[in-house]
């Protein structure tokens, strides 16, 4: 059974993460790359974001004794295997696993117009994955 007060503070800040990063929905793409202080900011919450992903998917793959995931990215298929995900959204979650590569490993090659692209076109992704984790806690 998931430890409930892990899951529950791992899910708050996720949240907390999405929050801090959706004003930089508003932000014009040129200003966003042109600025070090924004995309840094921005891609600081989305390096974040991704590890409390993966972190969630760990313990609960490890609290409900789920087989254990290979790699990062198969993590996520094993949520789908579970029934805690559809299979479309731990392919998308998958693209998370290496955009977090990036943001951890090659940050000097960072593309700042794609972080400025996921932040306005995916950060719904976490936020469902957040919504199916919290369905564990109910």
């Amino acid at each position: 059974m998931v430890d409930r007060d892990v899951l529950s503070a791992r899910l708050n800040a996720l949240e907390t993460y999405l929050s801090e990063l959706r004003p930089f929905q508003q932000v014009p793409e040129d200003r966003y790359v042109k600025e070090p202080g924004l995309h840094h900011l921005a891609e600081r919450y989305l390096h974040l974001a991704s590890e409390a992903l993966l972190d969630i998917a760990h313990h609960v793959i490890a609290d409900e004794g789920f087989r254990q995931a290979e790699t990062y990215r198969d993590a996520m298929q094993v949520l789908a295997e579970e029934g805690l995900i559809d299979e479309n959204l731990a392919d998308r979650l998958e693209e998370w696993m290496g955009f977090r590569n990036v943001l951890v490993h090659l940050y000097l090659e960072i593309d700042h117009h794609r972080t400025w692209s996921t932040i306005q076109n995916d950060l719904d992704d976490l936020g469902q994955f957040a919504a199916a984790m919290g369905r564990l806690l109910g």
